[in-house]
């Protein structure tokens, strides 16, 4: 079946803006994708975002406080853009990847709770770390891969939709190797048991995956299983790491390992090990608020409703 229309559109565009973003002065690029996230403000993402943060937050925030975070995520959204694009070059060429080193370099901060993270990797210890869609997660790949780390990041592959490929090819061009969701326990397990890195994004639903519901700000989300599968299967922590604006620049800190409970059953150790990991995030999310996804429906699947299969029982 050939690609929906807008698609096409959209990763053509992406294309082009990845080739020619370079020849824009970053201020008037800044200028306009900032231009592009006000003029969002009549769309149906704001409509989202102060229903999500409504849902949320309820009573703790005025009307004025949700339209004030949801400005922040718009604007954010354009940082977050002309950050990717940036990103995008490095697969341009020499000099190009360079640039991106260094902007790398200037802009990224690991705190002292980083240490834990790098001796992890150093003693040749396979790291399963967990992050959100906080901050700029592209950037926490790109930073760590700088610094040494390797390993993959499990991602989503979405068929016929050529825009995501487009997100593939950044990472590659940063030396960021990408899993997808539906891949081989066997390929996924290997980068651990390698003493590799692999990075999960799991504070979104995700409908395809296996998930469950549970408490996200109060509220039952579907949450997926895999980040405590994996860490029943490798036997190792899972280890929060965020990326969070501060300023011009970025700040990357680790949490303390989340591991599973020993005295529970299999399935009450990884519902715990699951809501705690909710809770640093929405930790996190409360902190910086206008750097979180609030225009994705988080809570869009109420429990009892289109329950997945574990990815094991697909043909």
């Amino acid at each position: 079946m050939p690609d929906p229309l807008r698609r096409r559109l959209r990763a053509r565009a992406l294309e082009f803006a990845g080739r020619h973003a370079h020849r824009v002065p970053p201020s008037f690029l800044g200028a306009g994708l900032r231009t592009l996230a006000r003029a969002a403000y009549f769309s149906r993402i704001e409509q989202r975002i102060r229903a999500n943060l409504e849902l949320a937050f309820g009573g703790e925030l005025t009307a004025g406080g949700r339209a004030r975070i949801a400005r922040e995520v718009r604007l954010h959204a354009a940082r977050l853009a002309q950050e990717w694009l940036l990103l995008a070059g490095a697969s341009r060429c020499a000099k190009a990847r360079a640039a991106v080193d260094r902007w790398l370099d200037e802009h990224v901060e690991f705190d002292a709770s980083c240490a834990s993270l790098f001796e992890g990797t150093r003693a040749g210890r396979g790291v399963l770390i967990a992050t959100a869609h906080l901050g700029n997660w592209e950037v926490l790949a790109a930073a760590l891969r700088r610094k040494g780390l390797d390993g993959a990041v499990v991602g989503l592959r979405k068929h016929r939709d050529p825009g995501a490929e487009w997100m593939l090819k950044l990472r590659e061009g940063l030396g960021v190797r990408t899993l997808a969701q539906d891949s081989p326990p066997r390929e996924v397990l290997g980068v651990l048991r390698a003493g590799g890195t692999l990075g999960v994004l799991c504070d979104l639903e995700v409908r395809r995956l296996a998930g469950v519901h549970l408490p996200f700000f109060g509220v039952p989300a579907l949450t997926q299983t895999a980040p405590a599968a994996l860490s029943r299967a490798a036997r190792t922590p899972i280890l929060p790491v965020r990326c969070v604006a501060r300023g011009v620049g970025y700040r990357v800190s680790v949490e303390a390992p989340l591991e599973l409970a020993s005295g529970l059953h299999k399935s009450a150790a990884a519902l715990d090990l699951l809501t705690r990991l909710n809770a640093v995030y929405e930790r996190w999310i409360r902190e910086d608020p206008g750097q979180w996804a609030w225009h994705q429906p988080r809570w869009r699947t109420r429990p009892g409703e289109r329950a997945a299969p574990p990815l094991h029982s697909r043909g």
